[in-house]
């Protein structure tokens, strides 16, 4: 016996299996994280589309939506990832979801290379911070001027979606 949820995706009710459910609030919540906090529009659109997928393959209203319709519904939306970059801290990763791994990009946001700016995004800082701690240490000593130019050739270039 497996347990169910009655749940209202997109104003509609439905009853949904725990292991579906699960899988599914992950999903929009990772899809959540990457919208803006004030895109509420664009958030109901997708519960009202997905609620329009689970209405194709639901020939009565005591059907179980299940893992497989959640997964199909996950295929047709699409990855979070085309929503934009993730700004709350997890990731979803095909079903699962965990913590996000940081990652150190150079900056789009750019005075020379992107380094002192991608600093900036890693470690949470203003990036006019980073910038006049580099410029300080390029007068204390040189070595900061190699370090500078090594990490813009080694760090890789920020994908267009992240911010």
């Amino acid at each position: 016996m497996k347990q169910t949820y009655n749940v209202n995706i997109g104003g509609r009710a439905y009853n949904i299996d725990a292991d579906a459910y699960e899988l599914l609030d992950k999903y929009l919540g990772d899809v959540s994280s990457r919208l803006r906090d004030t895109d509420v529009e664009s958030m109901e659109d997708i519960e009202t589309r997905i609620a329009d997928i689970f209405d194709e393959k639901i020939s009565s209203t005591m059907q179980v939506v299940n893992l497989e319709m959640v997964r199909r519904a996950m295929a047709v939306i699409g990855r979070p990832e085309v929503f934009g970059a993730q700004k709350r801290g997890f990731s979803y990763n095909g079903g699962s979801c965990s913590e996000a791994p940081k990652r150190l990009y150079r900056s789009n946001d750019k005075v020379l290379g992107g380094v002192c700016g991608g600093l900036a995004d890693y470690f949470d800082v203003d990036p006019s911070v980073v910038r006049l701690i580099a410029v300080l240490l390029l007068f204390l000593g040189g070595l900061s001027f190699w370090v500078y130019v090594v990490m813009w050739i080694v760090v890789p270039k920020a994908p267009n979606y992240v911010k």
